[in-house]
C-alpha cells in the first residue's frame, strides 16, 4: 500500500517536473519560431522593395500595397516578439527573485541555526565549568580531610610512641629496681655489734 502511494506520489512529481520543462521548451519554441518568422518577413520585405512592376520602372501602387502589409506584419511580430521577451524576461526575473529570497531565507535559517548551536554549545560549556568548579570544590574538600586524618593519625602514632617509650623506660627502670631490690636481699646481713 505505502509502495502505491510512494510510486504514484514519485509519478506525479515526475509529471509535473516535465511538464514545467516543456512548458519551458515552448516558450523558448515560441521564441525562435518569432525570429524566425520575422527574418523570413524581412526577407520578403526587402524582396518586395526591390520590385518594380510599374509601367514607369517604378514601384506599383499593389508593390507598396505588399511592402506595407509586410511591415504591418513585422510590427505586429515585433510586438509579439516584445511581448515574448518581456515575458521571459519578466520569468526570469520572477525565477530569480524566487531564487534569491529562497537562498536569502536559507541563509537565515543557516545563520539562525548556526547561532543555535551556538548558544547550545555555549550553555553546555557553562554546565560543564559549573560541574567541573563544583568537582573542584570537592576535590578540595576530599583532600582537606585525607590531609586531617592523616594528621590526626599521625598525632595518635606521636602518643602512642611517646607513651610506649615511657613505657619501655618504666619497665627498665622496673627491671632495674627489681635486680636491685633482689641484690639487697641477697647480701649477708651484718651483725650488730653490741
Amino acid at each position: 500500500m505505502k509502495m502505491k502511494k510512494l510510486f504514484t506520489l514519485l509519478m506525479l512529481c515526475l509529471l509535473v517536473i516535465g511538464a514545467q520543462a516543456q512548458s519551458e521548451q515552448e516558450k523558448e519554441d515560441k521564441l525562435a519560431r518569432l525570429m524566425s518568422e520575422r527574418e523570413q518577413l524581412v526577407l520578403e520585405y526587402q524582396y518586395l522593395k526591390q520590385q518594380n512592376s510599374s509601367f514607369w520602372g517604378t514601384q506599383s501602387k499593389k508593390d507598396l500595397l505588399s511592402i506595407i502589409e509586410t511591415l504591418k506584419k513585422i510590427i505586429n511580430l515585433d510586438s509579439e516578439l516584445v511581448a515574448a521577451v518581456k515575458e521571459n524576461s519578466l520569468r526570469q526575473f520572477a525565477h530569480q527573485t524566487v531564487q534569491s529570497k529562497r537562498e536569502s531565507k536559507l541563509t537565515i535559517e543557516d545563520q539562525r541555526n548556526f547561532e543555535k548551536q551556538i548558544s547550545s554549545l555555549k550553555g553546555e560549556v557553562k554546565t560543564l565549568e559549573s560541574t567541573l568548579r563544583k568537582k573542584d570544590r570537592e576535590m578540595a574538600e576530599l583532600q582537606s580531610q585525607v590531609k586531617a586524618s592523616y594528621d590526626v593519625k599521625y598525632g595518635k602514632d606521636k602518643v602512642i610512641t611517646v607513651l610506649a617509650v615511657g613505657a619501655f623506660i618504666l619497665l627498665l627502670y622496673a627491671v632495674f629496681l627489681q635486680v636491685r631490690l633482689n641484690k639487697a636481699n641477697s647480701k649477708p646481713k651484718r651483725k650488730k655489734k653490741v
